[in-house]
């Protein structure tokens, strides 16, 4: 046990003023952090050029939202049959943001190899899997047949999001975690592809179209991923029931191996 608060490295964007410290969208994973009693520290990819570095005086790391991860940066690329990776990205109405993707990969993996606690939200879910070498749904509308609206776009700010069933696998630690976790909100129009070479657990699946909604990394003394947005104040009912999570996150951070 620690003889002092958890600090939680938590990653951000590079193009926005409200990913600094205090700002709109970093702010609310910080605050779930400190109020599951860890301390919050801001990894700034602009700043941090050798992610290693940013892990030496950290007890675990949480991978926030935002864009979707550069195809050209996957560690394991997705076939593409010849097209040009940036006219699928495109297509698929992707947003990407390499000098952060660059920075987040390699922070992921350093992580892992270190056996640091690790929480991935939305993005940091993809980020986890890709890390991993999984690769992902680039677009659901166009990939998956679905009746359930898994993305929020559109919506404003601090309306509530979307929001679907979710379901977790039996004997998983998130159903351990969150047994009573009926729905989720919803914000994302990628998704991890499960695949067995990947080493990863699919924990939750969206019951009505089979989309994955969390992971575990076996093997790991902690490493979640969850597709919906647990920190999320606007979503009161989720927030409330996942403070369990983040419970769990710095609980295992305040543990070194």
């Amino acid at each position: 046990m620690l003889a002092r608060r958890p600090r939680i490295g938590i990653t951000s964007g590079t193009r926005s003023a409200d990913w600094q410290p205090g700002g709109a969208l970093w702010e609310p994973y910080a605050a779930a952090v400190r109020a599951a009693g860890g301390e919050a520290i801001h990894l700034d990819p602009a700043v941090l050029a050798q992610p290693h570095l940013g892990l030496d005086a950290l007890d675990g790391l949480l991978l926030t939202g935002g864009n979707d991860v550069d195809l050209r940066l996957y560690p394991r690329p997705p076939d593409l049959g010849g097209r040009d990776p940036e006219a699928v990205m495109r297509r698929f109405a992707m947003t990407w943001e390499p000098e952060r993707d660059r920075y987040e990969l390699a922070l992921a993996q350093a992580a892992l190899a270190r056996d640091l606690p690790l929480l991935g939200i939305c993005r940091g879910c993809q980020v986890l899997h890709v890390a991993l070498g999984g690769r992902l749904v680039l677009d659901i509308p166009q990939e998956v047949a679905t009746p359930v609206t898994h993305s929020s776009a559109g919506r404003p700010p601090r309306s509530p999001s979307a929001s679907h069933a979710i379901a977790f696998e039996p004997g998983t630690l998130l159903a351990t975690i969150l047994p009573d976790l009926a729905w989720v909100n919803s914000r994302h129009h990628q998704a991890v592809r499960a695949e067995p070479e990947v080493r990863v657990r699919v924990a939750a699946r969206c019951p009505d179209d089979g989309i994955v909604e969390a992971i575990e990394v076996p093997g790991q003394r902690w490493a979640i991923g969850v597709q919906w947005h647990p920190e999320r104040r606007h979503d009161p009912e989720v927030h409330a029931r996942c403070q369990p999570l983040f419970a769990a996150f710095v609980a295992a951070c305040a543990h070194p191996r």
